[in-house]
């Protein structure tokens, strides 16, 4: 790794470095950036390096110093958790790398911390893990800030990013680069895709637990869950039936001493056999040595999520990556074998970057003019139009969004200058400033919990929490199915992003047949469509795994064709398009008007509200799709959720559009439309 990057970075190009977890990417970028820091020395922070994590700054601060020191340079970590004195100290004398969120970075701006000084000679900027950031506001928000600190250094920043799974590194190269004039370069580890070895276990059988407790008696394992509520029931499992030396849990509600501990405890030497149970909060490159084996319970939520649990485990020369999942129903094995024959193909996940993030922007707007006094109209779309996350949006609409700041007295203008309103103070001002630090205060989730007991018993993605709010609103109670066990909805509390559920004894059919909604890409949810037509099974299954393959293969054999099914029933038209998330919301906003819809990856269900409903749903379906005010008619009646606090603050149009690029496909639509059967083969079935 580092025979390739080493050249690449003493060039001065800027690059995306990819290899697995473990695999010496740290030191591929490092080496050479110090290298370049010591053949000019000029004063300042001269390297920068962003983690997507504090655990991450913390595990890799020692490293650093270490390198750092190697050529007389100082490393210095700057987060929420540093006392005033060091960062005092900093201050008075700065070290030539700064580890440091981009949470943190932003504060720097608006407290006002010397940057003009201290980045006057911002020679580097490190991004670690950055496929975590470069779709997501986070991304908008450091790709801006880096992008403001391109103004104020004298140096071409050259802009190095770290990643172990990305399907496109191009593209991610280009959003890095924003003004850099630098070329760009993608460096790859030698030698191949690692080796890797998976075992599927089947679900309903009763060993299922067995199996898992044994696989943790071999050494050290990470055992991942999809809520915090199964890592803790997992660690409470083997805390009653496992003999380990650790166990422990790791996800995003324990202290930062438990995490520290467990960190600890699964790097060391003085716990041979060791079990943490975790979630996502572990799924990045926090280091904890070598591990036997990586346990997956239920099904990841992306190709790009198992690859990055994979990649924890064969550390040791010779070893294979290695993972044993554990799906709990018949779709979650669907997904897992959909998901590993992706990954055995070589397929991941794209990211898209965020390229007219019109909510970043209002927050970059309030920042800059907080942290650089004296900014007009001009000046401040001088500052801040450079950031990839704003290449889509033209001058005028940001005109049009000043405006609707002024006219709202979030900002005022006088003397041609601008300054917060005095509704801006109150919301956004000295007393709020972390409000505006972090972009991601809306969660990306929210957690289902138990009425009668307050325990936990999962988490839904939050653009899926709109359908149930409107069937609240409704007077009804769906039903969820959640493991084996189905749960009414009773409420919605939005403050704390909570489903308040109780068990459901209605004999109701759930919301969603295959239980609770996720995010999929339309590769991966074609894949399961492939693998129900016979598509071969990926390597890894066990007997019960693959013999209930079979079975549902051979239930869906009606799914054969060139073109997507379309069942009518009664009332009911069902799309069976496997197309993916986006692409189904996209259809389900088309169909509304008809009647009440559902959709998942995998189906668009129609229930319609008269007789003729069906029938003027075809005839949309089948008509023209070209002219544009009908996407703008169809789009408006997609319930969206709020993706961002800063929505709020927008017009109207906008902020609609935030969650539309979001979780929106109309292209993708279009072209799953045309793959439907000739209309005169759409009858009602007896």
């Amino acid at each position: 790794m580092q025979q390739a990057s080493i050249p690449v970075v003493l060039a001065g190009t800027n690059a995306v470095i990819l290899a697995p977890t473990a695999g010496g990417k740290t030191e591929a970028a490092f080496l050479p950036a110090l290298e370049l820091l010591h053949r000019e020395r000029k004063p300042g922070v001269r390297l920068l390096y962003v983690s997507p994590l504090i655990a991450l700054l913390n595990n890799q601060e020692a490293r650093v110093e270490r390198l750092a020191g190697l050529l007389g340079m100082h490393a210095f970590k700057w987060h929420g958790g540093v006392n005033a004195s060091a960062r005092q100290a900093f201050r008075d004398e700065p070290a030539e790398v700064l580890l440091t969120t981009p949470e943190s970075l932003e504060a720097m701006f608006i407290h006002g911390q010397p940057v003009r000084t201290l980045f006057a000679h911002l020679r580097l900027t490190i991004i670690d893990e950055v496929h975590s950031f470069s779709d997501n506001d986070r991304g908008a928000q450091l790709i801006s800030l880096i992008e403001r600190l391109a103004q104020v250094s004298s140096e071409d920043i050259q802009r190095i990013g770290l990643s172990a799974t990305v399907a496109n590194p191009a593209e991610i190269g280009r959003w890095m680069r924003g003004s850099s004039r630098r070329p760009g370069q993608v460096v790859r580890a030698g030698g191949g895709a690692p080796k890797r070895q998976a075992v599927v276990i089947g679900p309903g059988q009763p060993e299922v637990m067995t199996d898992l407790r044994r696989r943790t008696q071999a050494g050290k394992t990470l055992a991942f869950t999809e809520s915090r509520a199964d890592a803790e029931m997992l660690a409470d499992q083997l805390h009653r039936t496992a003999k380990l030396d650790f166990i422990g849990t790791y996800h995003s509600a324990i202290s930062r001493d438990a995490r520290q501990h467990a960190e600890d405890a699964m790097s060391g030497n003085s716990y041979p056999r060791a079990c943490l149970t975790c979630t996502s909060a572990m799924e990045l490159g926090v280091d904890i040595g070598d591990l036997d084996d990586v346990l997956q319970w239920g099904a990841p939520g992306s190709v790009s999520s198992l690859l990055q649990r994979w990649g924890r485990s064969g550390r040791r020369a010779g070893w294979p990556q290695h993972t044993t999942l554990y799906p709990q129903s018949d779709r979650e094995l669907l997904t897992v074998a959909a998901q590993l024959s992706l990954a055995q193909d070589g397929w991941v996940e794209s990211v898209r970057p965020r390229r007219r993030a019109y909510h970043i922007l209002l927050q970059q707007m309030l920042s800059e003019v907080l942290s650089a006094r004296g900014h007009t109209p001009v000046t401040l779309w001088k500052a801040l139009s450079p950031s990839p996350a704003f290449s889509q949006i033209p001058e005028a609409e940001y005109r049009r969004l000043l405006a609707h700041l002024l006219t709202n007295d979030i900002l005022a203008q006088a003397g041609g200058q601008l300054a917060l309103g005095d509704r801006g103070e109150a919301v956004f001002g000295r007393r709020h400033l972390s409000d505006l630090i972090a972009t991601f205060e809306s969660p990306s989730s929210y957690t289902l919990v138990n009425r009668a007991d307050r325990f936990e018993v999962g988490q839904i993605e939050l653009n899926f929490v709109e359908e149930l709010r409107t069937e609240l609103e409704a007077g009804q109670r769906p039903v969820l199915l959640l493991g084996a066990r189905a749960w009414q909805v009773q409420a919605l509390q939005d403050r704390s992003a909570v489903v308040l559920v109780q068990p459901d004894t209605s004999g109701r059919p759930p919301k969603w047949a295959g239980g609770l909604p996720r995010q999929m890409e339309r590769a991966l949810a074609w894949r399961h469509r492939e693998l129900l037509l016979g598509h071969p099974h990926p390597d890894g299954l066990d007997a019960a795994a693959r013999q209930l393959l079979e079975e549902m293969q051979s239930q869906h054999t009606w799914l054969a064709g060139s073109l997507l099914p379309v069942q009518w029933r009664g009332n009911t038209l069902t799309l069976h398009t496997y197309a993916g998330t986006r692409i189904n919301t996209t259809l389900q906003a088309a169909l509304k008007p008809f009647g009440a819809v559902q959709s998942d990856a995998y189906v668009v269900t129609l229930r319609g509200n008269e007789p003729t409903s069906l029938m003027g749903a075809l005839d949309l379906l089948y008509g023209n799709w070209s002219a544009s005010e009908d996407q703008q008619a169809i789009l408006q009646r997609l319930r969206v959720p709020r993706l961002s606090k800063y929505q709020a603050h927008l017009p109207a149009d906008l902020a609609r559009q935030v969650t539309l690029d979001a979780l929106a496909d109309w292209s993708g639509m279009l072209e799953v439309v045309k793959t439907l059967p000739p209309r005169s083969t759409v009858l009602p079935l007896q």
